[in-house]
């Protein structure tokens, strides 16, 4: 899969969940960033797990750490309740974070390629990255 199917397949799987599913313009980007640099010739299992996630946070909601590996993460110092998706497999290991607006309304913020080799991820740069871009979506 070229580049440019890879994308157009990303912006209809976005599409298809964005009416209930909010993301911000730079987890797009993010996103998209990933596609190109760090996945290329896996886009179809990448896709196959996102909708996976995706399936996850629309029947679960709040409760979507409880699903697969995902995670609530424990160091913000708002008390917003952030959560990250793993997209993980032999060959990948994508973090998407997010978190809810209410009880039913998912926001995706940010994704990121995560090294192999790592036990636990760092979030620690990206919890101010999360709290800029969900402030940008209040507004």
């Amino acid at each position: 899969m070229n580049k440019r199917q890879a994308f157009a397949l990303l912006r209809c799987y976005l599409r298809e969940y964005g009416g209930n599913f909010y993301f911000h313009s730079q987890f797009v980007k993010d996103l998209g960033d990933i596609l190109s640099q760090n996945v290329s010739g896996h886009e179809k299992r990448l896709f196959q797990l996102l909708i996976k996630q995706l399936e996850y946070v629309k029947n679960m909601g709040v409760r979507v750490n409880e699903a697969d590996s995902n995670e609530i993460l424990s160091h913000t110092q708002t008390g917003r309740i952030y959560y990250s998706l793993h997209l993980t497999d032999k060959v990948l290991n994508i973090r998407l974070l997010m978190t809810f607006f209410g009880e039913n309304e998912p926001v995706f913020l940010a994704a990121f390629f995560e090294r192999a080799g790592k036990r636990k991820s760092d979030y620690s740069k990206w919890i101010p990255i999360m709290e800029r871009r969900r402030k940008q979506m209040e507004e």
